[in-house]
C-alpha cells in the first residue's frame, strides 16, 4: 500500500521566510522546511493499480498558473484544546478551484480521497501538544501580521507520505509533478 496526497510545494523563499517565523510556543513541534506543503486532496493508502489511475487522472487536470502568497496565522482546534498551527493563503479562489479539479480527478480514480472535511487551504506550521488555548492565542496575536511574498504556482504534485524507521514523523516524495497551463 502507498500513502499518498496531492498538494502543492512551497518556494524556497517563502519556505525561508516561514522558518524564519518564531518558534516559542511551548508544546510546539514545529516543521522543518522541507516538509511546508499544502495539501489539496489527502488520499490515504491505496493499492498499486489505484496509485497509477489516479496518477493517471490528474494528468488530464488543466487550469491555469496564478500568484498566491500566505497570509496570518491561525490554528485548528478541538474544543478548546489547539492541535495545530497553520497559515493561510490569499487570494484563494484559484487555488480552490484547482483544488476541486484535483479533487473530482482522484474520485474519478477509483480513491475516495477521503476528504471529509470542508476545504480549508493552509500550510500546517506545527503540532502543538498541550499548548493552552491562551499561549496560542498570544502567539497568533504577535505573530498574525505574517505575509509571505507572492509566487507563481506553475505546478501541483502526487506526493508519497512515508512514516520513519524510528517512527518518529514523516517525511514526503514527489512521486509525479503536474505542470500547471503558463499564460
Amino acid at each position: 500500500m502507498t500513502r499518498l496526497f496531492v498538494g502543492l510545494s512551497i518556494p524556497e523563499n517563502v519556505q525561508k521566510t516561514l522558518a524564519q517565523l518564531p518558534s516559542d510556543l511551548s508544546g510546539a513541534i514545529w516543521k522543518t522546511p522541507e516538509k511546508y506543503h499544502l495539501t489539496l486532496s489527502f488520499i490515504g493508502n491505496v493499492d498499486g493499480p489505484t496509485a497509477q489511475e489516479v496518477e493517471r487522472e490528474l494528468s488530464y487536470v488543466r487550469f491555469p498558473a496564478f500568484y498566491m502568497s500566505l497570509k496570518e496565522i491561525g490554528y485548528f482546534e478541538t474544543g478548546d484544546i489547539p492541535h495545530h498551527l497553520w497559515t493561510g493563503i490569499e487570494p484563494d479562489k484559484a487555488l480552490r478551484e484547482l483544488q476541486e479539479k484535483v479533487a473530482n480527478a482522484v474520485r474519478h480514480a477509483g480513491a475516495d480521497g477521503q476528504d471529509r472535511f470542508k476545504f480549508h487551504p493552509h500550510v500546517t506550521l506545527a503540532k502543538l501538544m498541550g499548548t493552552s488555548l491562551s499561549e496560542v492565542l498570544h502567539y497568533v496575536e504577535k505573530n498574525n501580521l505574517y505575509h509571505s511574498p507572492e509566487w507563481q504556482v506553475t505546478s501541483f504534485c502526487l506526493f508519497e507520505s512515508h512514516a520513519k524507521e524510528n517512527g518518529e514523523g514523516k517525511y514526503y516524495t514527489i512521486l509525479h509533478e503536474y505542470p500547471l497551463n503558463l499564460i
